[in-house]
């Protein structure tokens, strides 16, 4: 170290050290995971079992909560990092959008929420149907997988999702992969509830780390525990018994999550037998009641809803072939948003969740940037301001956490167009101010005062790393104010919607379908052969 280092410096210096050794340790973490044949070494999960034990014998000497330690080693096995050279090499993704008024007409994004549940009924009743247009992000996909290693008949034609008739599903002795969805395990672990049997669920590196606590103590009452795989750990992986006796009444305790309750209702018109679900220590009861009900009246399935409490009959439902489900009002917010960046037009086609709370403060969001919203029952647009930006504060009330970058940008667009400072929304607990004050700086303004100022043209970032698939589409709707911007990693927009940077990128008229690629010969695109008789060795149309 040099001398009369600063603390900070000294810090600082020691941080480069770390991160020197981290990449280390991940380059030599690989070599254990690879397969006997590649000249490995040993199986991967034995090597992870003893890197592990050893891990937390050194831990003890430094920290005496096992629960840091626990989450560190979950971080270190699952954060790739790369070597100095590589970092220096490593090209950042460019946002610089066509900034002429969009025309944007495309299918609105389904719904995830909704899409997991039509999933979960359809692998259960194992009947016919067809889920058309909907997403492919990971959640979804992963759940399909999912109940497809149970014995479910799904199958993917580009955004349609087939059901086939299949026999009842079958967790016994499986092992099944969740994702990162904590909505999939509950999905997953609730209807296998129902049959005797054990199986084990695994999962990414987020649930890995989740805190599955208060749903494996409300398990025994349906007469299921989770054993952790992993000592005094609370997420995946986990071996689920079973004994498959469903009581008359299920309590929901107050600590279950929302996703868990609704989890909850639908698995349980998958158990065969009269059940009612008492909700009434839950706060999420309402939320989660308004989510399933218009789901299960569509699927035909007997139940009834007095007060906080759900009755389900083991009757067979009247499974439409065609369910309708309605778009995510969270991404599709951000893309309604847009010409307020550039003007223009939207137009999503598809069903908006009219008279829903969510719906309806999206709408109240979007106007309060003078955008006008006209919702159909087959679309909803949004054109651009008419009268100009407003320094009046973004309306985000009602809305989750997951707005709030949308919301940062919408008001710092107000800021560049009026040229004045935009009071910021209200931050959710816990979300970070270097996030807001270095996201705010990328559009060369600055927050003070719990405002955002314009033109302030502070140092920020050259290459900004994104927190969640959020922040990133709210960072390339601000490339609109100051283009172009570099982000580090555009892949945590995937899980969300992976068809973005295909949106994005064919602005201001995105077409949605991707170009073939055109094979090439030398510098040129190779000649393609056609076979036009129906003997030729071409592939014949289905």
């Amino acid at each position: 170290m040099k001398k009369n280092m600063t603390l900070v410096e000294e810090i600082s210096e020691l941080d480069v050290e770390l991160l020197k050794l981290l990449a280390r340790r991940s380059k030599l973490l690989k070599k254990t995971r690879r397969r006997k044949k590649e000249g490995a070494g040993t199986d991967s999960i034995s090597n992870e079992k003893r890197i592990r034990l050893a891990w937390e014998e050194s831990a003890t000497k430094f920290s005496r909560d096992p629960r840091l330690a626990h989450q560190m080693f979950t971080l270190l096995q699952d954060i790739e990092f790369i070597s100095r050279d590589d970092a220096e090499d490593q090209n950042s993704f460019g946002l610089a959008p066509n900034t002429q008024p969009v025309n944007v007409d495309i299918t609105g994004p389904a719904a995830l929420c909704p899409t997991q549940i039509w999933i979960a009924l359809a692998a259960a009743n194992g009947v016919e149907c067809n889920l058309t247009g909907i997403s492919t992000a990971h959640p979804v996909s992963d759940l399909v997988k999912g109940f497809n290693q149970a014995g479910a008949r799904l199958s993917w034609k580009g955004n349609d999702l087939f059901c086939k008739e299949s026999k009842a599903l079958d967790f016994a002795d499986k092992v099944i992969f969740a994702g990162n969805s904590e909505f999939n395990v509950y999905l997953l672990a609730l209807q296998a509830a129902a049959s005797h049997g054990t199986l084990k669920l695994t999962g990414g590196s987020t649930l890995k780390d989740a805190d599955l606590s208060a749903f494996r103590n409300f398990l025994p009452q349906l007469g299921a525990r989770i054993a952790h795989v992993i000592p005094r750990s609370n997420g995946l992986p986990a071996r689920l018994e079973c004994s498959g006796i469903i009581p008359e009444t299920v309590v929901v305790p107050e600590n279950l999550s929302e996703e868990a309750v609704v989890a909850v209702l639908v698995a349980a018109t998958t158990w065969k037998a009269d059940v009612t679900i008492d909700l009434s220590q839950n706060a999420a009861a309402t939320n989660a009641l308004a989510i399933v009900d218009p789901i299960f009246e569509s699927a035909g399935i007997e139940y009834s809803i007095e007060g906080t409490s759900c009755a389900i009959s083991p009757e067979e439902p009247d499974f439409p072939v065609y369910p309708a489900i309605t778009m995510d009002p969270t991404i599709c917010a951000s893309i309604l948003a847009y010409p307020a960046f550039a003007g223009g037009k939207v137009a999503l086609r598809g069903t908006w969740p009219l008279d829903t709370a969510e719906g309806d403060a999206v709408v109240a969001l979007l106007k309060s940037v003078g955008l006008t919203i006209a919702i159909k029952p087959d679309s909803i647009v949004a054109t651009k301001p008419e009268r100009g930006h407003s320094t009046d504060a973004v309306n985000m009330q009602n809305l989750s956490s997951n707005y709030f970058p949308l919301a940062m940008a919408l008001t710092c667009i107000k800021a560049a167009a009026t040229k004045s400072p935009v009071e910021l929304p209200a931050a959710p607990a816990g979300t970070s101010v270097e996030v807001i004050e270095s996201f705010v700086a990328q559009a060369n303004m600055l927050l003070e005062d719990n405002k955002v100022h314009p033109n302030a043209d502070i140092p920020h970032a050259k290459i900004w790393t994104s927190p969640d698939a959020f922040w990133t589409m709210a960072l390339g709707q601000l490339a609109f104010i100051n283009r172009p911007l570099q982000l580090s990693n555009p892949g945590t927009i995937t899980d969300l919607m992976p068809t973005f940077w295909m949106f994005y990128n064919t602005l201001p008229e995105p077409t949605m379908v991707r170009k073939p690629r055109e094979e090439m010969s030398g510098d040129k695109p190779k000649r393609r052969r056609v076979f036009a008789d129906n003997n030729s060795r071409g592939r014949s149309a289905d």
